[in-house]
């Protein structure tokens, strides 16, 4: 029997995860901005079925800033709190000058939320690769994607970063069969800024967007090689937030995504992908 959600629900960033002991279910996770405190609510998903099942919506005042999740079972989660502050000057200020202010938290089987990890320049979009061994976060304001280790207490120890130039993160996406990381970003943060102000009465910037893709070295202890996937000048998705890799009757496509948009894009890997 379902019951209807009768909760606000006003979504951020979310995730999907799938358990192959049940591959019948999908659990799903969003970053949820009710007017009563910022939480993260969790719902079932039956294969096969239309419809969400909610399982709970927890919040802790250690979340107070929400931008992206990622589901690491079931019951468990990172999240992001992308800043300290809370006013909007503040906010203004803590980004203009790139405060290593954001942190992540995770939600523990003991239903407790604790510090992960602090001193992050921004942290945006959070993703785990397959094994769920790594953890990368997109740290807007440094600008870099950094690489942690989960420990067995939730906290997470900081393995290695990709710093970018002239590109600034904002979320990432793993290719779980390759093991690449997809990371879609901002060529002009100030044309951005421009946007988002002024999307709802009308403007004229059109932000440019790529994605980079970091691949695998050969020996894991060197990081990454970083390659350009694509680039637009904002006329193709204004505000590209997204970019994530589809595998589908053996056609490879990079789907765009935007938080500002109310439809994707849909690009076609060329033979670089």
């Amino acid at each position: 029997m379902s019951v209807p959600f009768t909760q606000e629900f006003r979504a951020h960033g979310f995730d999907i995860y799938w358990d192959s002991l049940d591959p019948t279910e999908l659990t799903f996770m969003f970053v949820n901005h009710q007017r009563t405190g910022d939480g993260i609510s969790i719902f079932r998903h039956k294969i096969g079925t239309k419809y969400l099942q909610h399982v709970k919506t927890v919040k802790s005042p250690l979340l107070y800033a929400p931008n992206d999740v990622v589901a690491m079972s079931r019951g468990t989660f990172y999240a992001t709190n992308d800043m300290r502050s809370t006013s909007r000057i503040m906010r203004q200020i803590e980004i203009f000058f790139g405060m290593a202010w954001g942190h992540i938290v995770y939600y523990g089987h003991e239903g407790m939320f604790t510090t992960a990890a602090a001193g992050i320049s921004y942290p945006n979009g959070i993703a785990r690769s397959a094994d769920g061994n790594t953890i990368y976060v997109a740290a807007s304001s440094e600008p870099s994607v950094n690489m942690f280790r989960p420990a067995s207490d939730g906290t997470l120890v900081l393995v290695g970063k990709t710093v970018f130039k002239d590109f600034v993160p904002d979320n990432v996406s793993v290719d779980t069969t390759t093991g690449q990381v997809l990371v879609s970003g901002f060529l002009n943060t100030f044309e951005m800024f421009r946007y988002n102000h002024e999307v709802l009465s009308g403007t004229s910037a059109r932000p440019a967007a790529a994605v980079r893709r970091l691949r695998p070295l050969a020996y894991p202890h060197k990081g990454f090689a970083v390659e350009n996937v694509l680039a637009h000048d904002g006329t193709l998705l204004p505000a590209t937030t997204m970019a994530t890799l589809q595998n589908k009757r053996g056609v490879q496509r990079i789907l765009l995504g935007s938080v500002m948009a109310d439809h994707i894009a849909i690009c076609r890997a060329g033979s670089r992908i």
